[in-house]
């Protein structure tokens, strides 16, 4: 697999791409979910010190004073990959494993929508003032 279709975020994608995808994987396994700007040398209270030294030193090397966002594995689902296992007859439960993830997070993944959740109904109280029309009325 290429780097570009194995992580879900652009900065993971850049950072595969360009370091590796031992790399990227490492980040991901090791700083799931948080935000890591990169120093520019190492340092123990860095959050790059979870790291083996040499992925520490390779990402100080390349990205020095950059920030990146590591997702979590939940971010790194793919909504595609759950559609595709769900189309062969796939259980949400093995989805789940599969994709580290829980079951209700493989339901929204699979539902028509936006980002596989629900867009939900507007409801409208025709009791309430709407708020465009109360500034407007102020107005003049």
């Amino acid at each position: 697999m290429s780097g570009s279709s194995l992580f879900h975020t652009e900065d993971m994608a850049d950072i595969a791409a360009i370091c590796g995808d031992d790399v990227a994987l490492e980040l991901l396994e090791k700083l799931p979910g948080v935000e890591v700007k990169i120093p520019t040398q190492w340092t123990e209270d860095n959050p790059l010190s979870r790291l083996s030294r040499e992925t520490a030193e390779t990402l100080i090397a390349t990205f020095p004073g950059d920030k990146f966002y590591i997702p979590t594995k939940k971010g790194r689902a793919s909504i595609a990959t759950a559609k595709r296992m769900k189309k062969e007859g796939f259980k949400n439960c093995d989805i789940a494993f599969e994709l580290h993830v829980s079951e209700r997070y493989v339901r929204d993944l699979v539902r028509e929508g936006r980002g596989g959740r629900r867009a939900r109904a507007r409801v409208v109280d025709d009791r309430q003032i709407d708020l465009e029309d109360l500034l407007n009325r102020s107005e003049g």
